[in-house]
């Protein structure tokens, strides 16, 4: 019985077709992992809207909080595809110039009533604003820190409170 070995050539193919093969299955689980629906929840929303407006835009939610839409800087306006779980009862509060809460009403477009508006300004600045929903209350600072969720309104707007004491007392460090 005569053995032949395998040839350089065919070595090669053989290692080719199996990092090609490799690949493929890599790169498909890559794109599933990259795929998996993002949900948006007042604790990602800042960091969706960043991905979806890259730059400068808003997010604005109707239907109750159930159906979400950006709006790029040049006016194009698409539709969220990604899960929403913002809760239901969705309210959102700002603070006025007497550090009081008001709620926020956002008008209507095409004759739905806009629950939710979330900005992202050039310097990646962002909406500041407490959400209130069935899940809890939630604080989204404009600029420094991530999202918290916390026990009350009031726990909301000290927070509130604090980061404006923290950004205009900015300049006593110079």
């Amino acid at each position: 019985m005569k053995h032949r070995a395998f040839s350089l050539i065919e070595l090669l193919v053989v290692v080719f077709l199996i990092s090609l093969v490799y690949y493929f299955v890599l790169s498909n689980v890559a794109m599933d992992k990259n795929q998996e629906e993002k949900i948006l929840t007042p604790l990602t929303l800042p960091s969706i809207a960043q991905e979806l407006l890259e730059s400068e835009g808003e997010l604005f939610c109707i239907n109750e909080c159930q159906t979400c839409y950006y709006a790029l800087a040049n006016g194009d306006i698409h539709s969220f595809e990604g899960k929403i779980d913002l809760g239901k009862e969705v309210e959102v509060y700002t603070l006025d110039r007497s550090n009081s809460l008001q709620k926020q009403e956002f008008g209507r477009i095409d004759d739905a009533k806009v629950c939710l508006r979330f900005r992202l300004y050039l310097n990646q600045s962002s909406t500041k604003l407490v959400i209130q929903n069935t899940h809890g209350v939630f604080y989204l600072p404009s600029y420094f820190g991530e999202p918290q969720k916390v026990a009350t309104l009031e726990e909301a707007q000290e927070l509130w409170i604090q980061h404006n004491r923290i950004i205009s007392s900015g300049g006593d460090f110079y």
